[in-house]
């Protein structure tokens, strides 16, 4: 069981703020492991100030934010759940009680999930809609939205859970020479989401006049209606039916080529897997649904926002007073001052206030900023030393985000990093 609580209660620390796959698919590991976890979810800690098991966040053994990150043989990072996996990973496999193939069980439950979420999280990995990271991604509370952060976190624990169970079940069918019939699975798959649409449909009260076709279909049919239902108003749907298929329903109906990079475990093969072995397919996929959903009308609801600050951006700079998702409504803003902003300024869900570079497209890791090199992975008095700006807390290895403790502070950081991305423009 794991409980959240203070951090001078805490058996266990990770870190605040939006939570990501790693250090969720950690808790599960964890709690295996150990059974209760007193878990807090802080800002800041200094490892040798505690007696808690730190991870994702400290610069210890368990954190991979340092600067001289620890590597696979193959060259990929680590990060927080991997450098676990890799202590006790056989150890974590016992406690569940597997004896038998207990290398192999290792060995592929490595390279199906823990790796490919060590790449995505440090930036190697190739970033594909509906695999097991991106729900992770929009099961963060929207910005608008009624649920804590720890709740949420507690679900995507439960949602992590649920890949590793089911995952070793089918492991152990297959070293059972038990091979699962993939095509079968493929047949369901495609029935079960038209059905989805078409009962979404039916609850968003629409007008059921055609049921021809697929899934893809169905929602091009009902969407717009079915957004405007979540929405409570037309404005934006159409934007709201064009993202959720290109999201949720693109990637699902149609059997996916072979991805170049490492990529984390697909939506639609976990969705057959629970179909397979628990008759639950279905409701996982509506779950999901409906998640991309609520998070589509979370960002159709804060577009107009986000437009108004983008006419409002000076010196390369967009400032949002509050944290409004904001990458989607900016590259595809036609606004004539898009293209000229490097960088978004907005209160962190840590304290303080972060920048993030643009991306040069939705799912690029790579951003319109370029960041000193000596800059990226620094952090605290080392990176005040580095850039002179007090206050600053953090650079990301990667050089897309940073933090500092107050808006002043981070505007003056914003502002040296878009003079230096103009200066390597023009050289």
């Amino acid at each position: 069981m794991i409980t959240i609580v203070e951090e001078k209660d805490a058996k266990f620390i990770t870190h605040a703020g939006s939570f990501h796959p790693d250090e969720v698919m950690a808790t599960v590991l964890l709690e295996i492991l150990y059974g209760d976890i007193d878990l807090a979810r802080v800002a800041e800690i200094d490892e040798k100030e505690t007696d808690a098991f730190v991870y994702d966040i400290g610069l210890g053994k368990y954190d991979h934010h340092q600067e001289d990150k620890v590597r696979r043989e193959n060259g990929i990072a680590y990060s927080s759940v991997g450098l676990i996996w890799r202590d006790y990973g056989k150890q974590i496999l016992e406690k569940i009680g597997l004896k038998d193939y207990l290398e192999d069980y290792y060995y592929d439950i490595d390279d199906q999930i823990i790796m490919p979420i060590d790449a995505l999280d440090n930036g190697e990995g190739e970033r594909i809609s509906m695999t097991i990271s991106s729900v992770i991604s929009i099961s963060n509370p929207f910005w608008n939205s009624h649920i804590s952060g720890d709740e949420a976190f507690l679900n995507s624990v439960d949602f992590m859970r649920t890949v590793l169970n089911v995952y070793i079940k089918y492991l152990t069918d297959v070293y059972n020479n038990n091979e699962l019939d993939w095509d079968d699975g493929y047949d369901w798959l495609d029935t079960v989401l038209k059905k989805i649409v078409l009962d979404i449909a039916n609850e968003a009260k629409c007008f059921i006049f055609n049921e021809e076709g697929g899934a893809l279909e169905m929602w091009d049919e009902y969407g717009e209606e079915i957004i405007t239902y979540y929405n409570h108003t037309s404005k934006h749907a159409e934007q709201g039916v064009y993202d959720v298929k290109k999201m949720f329903f693109q990637p699902l109906s149609f059997e996916r080529e072979e991805t170049e990079g490492v990529t984390a475990y697909p939506v639609e093969q976990l969705a057959i897997l629970l179909e397979h072995y628990h008759k639950n397919g279905e409701e996982f996929l509506k779950g999901i649904l409906n998640t991309c959903i609520d998070s589509e009308v979370s960002r159709i609801q804060g577009m107009d926002y986000v437009e108004a600050q983008i006419d409002l951006s000076e010196n390369h700079i967009m400032i949002l007073e509050q944290f409004v998702p904001w990458k989607g409504t900016l590259l595809k803003s036609e606004s004539n001052k898009v293209n000229d902003i490097y960088l978004t300024v907005f209160p962190s869900q840590r304290g303080g206030w972060n920048f993030q570079g643009v991306p040069l497209s939705p799912a690029s890791f790579d951003t319109r900023i370029k960041v000193p090199e000596e800059w990226c992975g620094k952090r605290d008095s080392e990176l005040v030393e580095l850039t002179g700006v007090q206050g600053a807390r953090f650079i990301h290895p990667g050089g897309f985000i940073g933090g500092a403790e107050n808006f002043e502070s981070i505007m003056e950081l914003a502002n040296r990093i878009v003079k230096y991305t103009e200066n390597y423009k023009t050289h």
